[in-house]
């Protein structure tokens, strides 16, 4: 049953970790902390970079989700409810940089993705049942308490975003392979 969509999300989390990392360690100035929407609106070329890294990445963590884990859990319409939403807000943050006018609309998109983030994780978690469940929401509450210090820790805002970009790809991963 559609073996083929549990592949893409391997692929996006690849080219996720790669880009981001390297995007991170090449745009980061230690003191000017930043995010990397921030860091990406600064350059155009950051920004077309930025701009791919999204729109090729987001929908392989789609296709994943649609055509892999929902057909297998509960409460297929809200999970795949939040996720699309939560998709469709990661094209849309690429849209608008984080920089001049456009700052409060991308603020309130990315807010509200990362949120879309920590539920999709949790949502994850009641489809799975015994050790999958307990990591799944322990990822879930990881990716919680770094969304949080991202809010209350701005200096630093770069080295949680990071790692909650990488435990959001983590929990897509793990939820197809428990489903597997």
């Amino acid at each position: 049953m559609r073996n083929w969509a549990f592949y893409p999300a391997f692929i996006g989390t690849a080219i996720s970790i790669i880009s981001w990392t390297y995007f991170a360690f090449r745009e980061h100035v230690s003191h000017t902390p930043r995010t990397l929407s921030e860091l990406a609106a600064g350059k155009p070329q950051a920004l077309r970079y930025y701009r791919i890294v999204l729109w090729v990445c987001g929908p392989q963590f789609l296709i994943t989700i649609l055509f892999y884990i929902i057909p297998r859990i509960e409460h297929t319409y809200i999970v795949a409810a939040v996720c699309v939403i939560t998709a469709l807000l990661e094209l849309l943050v690429g849209v608008f940089p984080a920089k001049g006018k456009t700052a409060k609309i991308h603020g309130v998109i990315s807010f509200t993705m990362g949120l879309g983030m920590i539920i999709s994780a949790f949502m994850f978690a009641w489809s799975l049942s015994g050790a999958y469940r307990s990591m799944q929401l322990g990822i879930g509450a990881a990716i919680a308490s770094l969304g949080f210090f991202t809010i209350i820790d701005r200096r630093r805002f770069l080295f949680y975003e990071l790692p909650f970009l990488y435990l959001a790809h983590f929990s897509i991963l793990l939820t197809a392979f428990a489903l597997k």
